[in-house]
């Protein structure tokens, strides 16, 4: 009887030290904010490497920086990441500085307000995605391993990412996405300007919602997938091939480049 009650004991023991094992670190916060001046015409630019970043818009004419740094390592690791804020007369801008050596355990997530109609000159991350709702001038957007999303926006519009899915949503102007694992969906409420659109494993979905007539130039390819409209369209000057489709609409216009390998490239209205 003793024998099995210390089994018992044994078991009771080790299994709580397991699940004790297996329970989360205690997280570790800090909290940053600074608010600064900033036009409605000027640039706003941010460097993050481990961490999600929100940008919107407000109609302050300052810029409003919110950062939480978070760890579930040692507290002292928080103070170890730098959060460096530079201003000039038109500009502003956030780098989120790490030690060149360890590993710190922080990530840092932004929630960021600018004026309505800036500029977002170089906003990126490695780890975490990008949030972007507008109205915003020219937009430029970079991430490794995370989703990017914009909406509200006209300009020069550049977004990538690698591991992760792009959408824009609203814009006009350029717009230049790409991705390598991930799907492409543009929602454009004019056609002015040149659209790029490229990705490896993912669909891609260009959606012109406007009543106005289209006038462009389709130059839509994929490897293994298919092309297809959910709208009438005529296409003059047609070059066509199992998995690539050239030619104007309406008039003609603007270039519309659509390119994927693995996936369908989707036309819509």
């Amino acid at each position: 009887m003793q024998f099995k009650n210390l089994i018992v004991l044994v078991l009771v023991v080790f299994f709580a030290l397991f699940f004790m094992g297996l329970a989360p670190a205690d997280e570790h916060q800090e909290e940053f904010q600074k608010v600064l001046p900033l036009s409605s015409q000027g640039t706003f630019s941010l460097k993050n490497i481990n961490g999600e970043v929100r940008v919107s818009t407000w109609k302050e004419a300052t810029v409003e920086i919110k950062a939480l740094k978070k760890t579930n390592k040692a507290a002292e690791n928080l103070q170890k990441v730098k959060i460096e804020v530079s201003a000039a007369a038109d500009s502003v801008s956030v780098d989120t500085v790490y030690p060149k050596h360890g590993n710190t355990g922080v990530s840092v997530d932004y929630d960021i307000k600018v004026p309505e109609g800036v500029n977002l000159g170089e906003l990126s991350s490695v780890n975490g995605s990008l949030k972007i709702t507008g109205p915003f001038g020219r937009v430029s957007a970079e991430t490794t391993n995370g989703q990017v999303h914009l909406e509200n926006a006209s300009g020069d519009l550049d977004l990538e990412t690698t591991n992760g899915d792009v959408k824009a949503i609203n814009v006009v102007g350029p717009i230049d996405a790409h991705t390598t694992n991930g799907s492409i969906t543009l929602e454009l409420t004019k056609l002015e300007a040149e659209v790029s659109a490229e990705t490896t494993n993912g669909g891609i979905t260009l959606r012109l919602s406007t009543t106005q007539e289209i006038n462009g130039t389709l130059d839509a390819e994929t490897v293994n997938g298919s092309i297809s409209f959910d709208f009438p369209v005529t296409l003059q000057s047609l070059e066509k091939s199992r998995h690539h489709l050239r030619g104007q609409i309406g008039q003609g216009g603007p270039l519309i480049s659509l390119e994927t390998v693995n996936g369908s490239i989707r036309l819509t209205r």
